[in-house]
């Protein structure tokens, strides 16, 4: 059975009620877990001198505790997707949480760098699946007009993540101690299972295929092209978006000034999420057109006004917010027309994508500042990626093979139904 109905299915029931959004306490349960999953994942940057000299190992070998995560998590998920894709959603997302949990708890009681590292492996391996879960049963609930406001709402999750929970985490690992970075991860990441626990659907709906039979989502050129742009667009922003200090001290900036500055690129990252969300909502194929030539024409003009100070925080905020846009479009793509096959599958398949676009863009970036390039010229490395991801959102528009042009809202489970 299909999460989302295409014009000329009907329920079985004459009177079919259409969802009426996703309810407050599990839409906030949402936003929190992925702002616990989000800075667990970025915050052991901010905290490797002390684990360095927590573990006496050298910040180089603390630095794998990123690439351990990061890395389970673009393997684990596709991989976890196609073995729990009989499982109905809130069995998998509880179950999910409770691994992620106890995995973080590990990270706050761990007495050596290996056990450390294997707390990394286990909460990386379950951070796709639970953010999946979140994204399908949004999908579900919400009406077709609010599709895009509600994933941008997971996704904001993760953006404030950054902007908020990772100085957060600097901050107690700096006064109280590294373990407490990991302490409040584990709080919220406790929070976020008591709520999901209790108002969490029980929603039995079959997501699509199981076995080989799912792996069919990934011949489906719409969502090949979902993907592509994904992995595009991370490539092409983040060239720049990763270095974003070096690229502000270019002008002359000290680094102790900034953090402040930064403020201003956050800011306009969560101004874009919320953007991109109600642009998907108007109309997604033109959204993912719009969002992602805005970020390619937002990288040419950083590059153009980097030469001073003003320049560079408007030209780094500007990508930001064009770049953030570009999230709810692209996952409320992939889940739409993956449709009726494997929807879990193809937005895992998307996070690993997402997340190799980010690493490749680490290393472009990396290995021409090491060559002696200007920060100031970071803009124009990305712009071929990015241009390219337009060019594949402009082929899609036309394609017929996906349902998304003639979706109608998503039907509730058989039993949600009045007969």
């Amino acid at each position: 059975m299909s999460d989302f109905s295409v014009e000329g299915m009907s329920a079985p029931c004459s009177t079919s009620v259409p969802p009426v959004g996703v309810p407050r306490l599990l839409s906030f349960a949402f936003v929190l877990g992925a702002f616990a999953l989000g800075t667990s994942e970025n915050v052991i940057a901010g905290v490797l001198p002390r684990l360095s000299e927590a573990f006496a190992v050298p910040v180089s070998d603390v630095g794998l505790l990123v690439t351990a995560y990061a890395g389970t998590a673009v393997i684990a998920g596709p991989v976890l997707a196609l073995l729990t894709a009989r499982m109905p959603l809130r069995r998998l997302t509880i179950t999910a949480i409770v691994v992620y949990a106890a995995g973080t708890v590990l990270a706050v009681c761990a007495p050596t760098y290996p056990l450390l590292m294997a707390a990394r492996i286990v909460t990386g391996a379950l951070h796709t699946p639970v953010l999946v879960a979140f994204m399908l049963t949004a999908l579900r609930l919400a009406p077709a007009e609010q599709r895009g406001r509600t994933v941008g709402r997971i996704t904001l999750g993760l953006g404030v993540a950054t902007v908020i929970g990772v100085p957060i985490g600097n901050a107690l690992s700096e006064t109280l101690g590294w373990q407490w970075t990991f302490a409040l991860i584990a709080v919220l990441v406790g929070f976020t299972l008591l709520i999901v626990f209790a108002v969490f659907p029980d929603d039995r709906t079959p997501r699509g295929e199981t076995g080989r039979r799912s792996l069919r989502v990934l011949t489906r050129r719409s969502v090949n092209g979902g993907v592509a742009m994904s992995a595009l667009a991370g490539l092409g922003a983040m060239t720049l978006l990763t270095f974003a200090v070096p690229f502000l001290t270019n002008t002359g900036i000290r680094e102790k000034t900034v953090a402040p500055l930064l403020l201003v690129y956050g800011a306009a990252c969560l101004a874009g999420n919320v953007l991109g969300g109600r642009l998907a909502d108007h109309g997604l194929s033109k959204a993912l057109t719009m969002t992602l030539t805005g970020t390619g024409l937002a990288l040419l003009v950083a590059g153009l006004i980097s030469g001073s100070t003003v320049g560079a925080v408007a030209g780094l905020a500007l990508v930001g917010l064009t770049y953030f846009s570009t999230f709810p479009p692209l996952n409320t793509w992939i889940a739409t027309h993956a449709d009726g096959v494997a929807p879990d599958l193809a937005l895992a398949v998307n996070s690993s994508a997402f997340n190799i676009g980010i690493a490749a863009a680490g290393w472009l970036g990396g290995t021409t500042l090491t060559a002696g390039l200007s920060a100031a010229h970071l803009p124009y490395l990305g712009l071929g990626a990015v241009i390219s991801a337009v060019v594949v959102s402009i082929l899609l528009r036309s394609d017929r093979e996906a349902p998304a042009a003639r979706s109608q809202p998503p039907r509730l489970p058989e039993h949600d139904q009045p007969c």
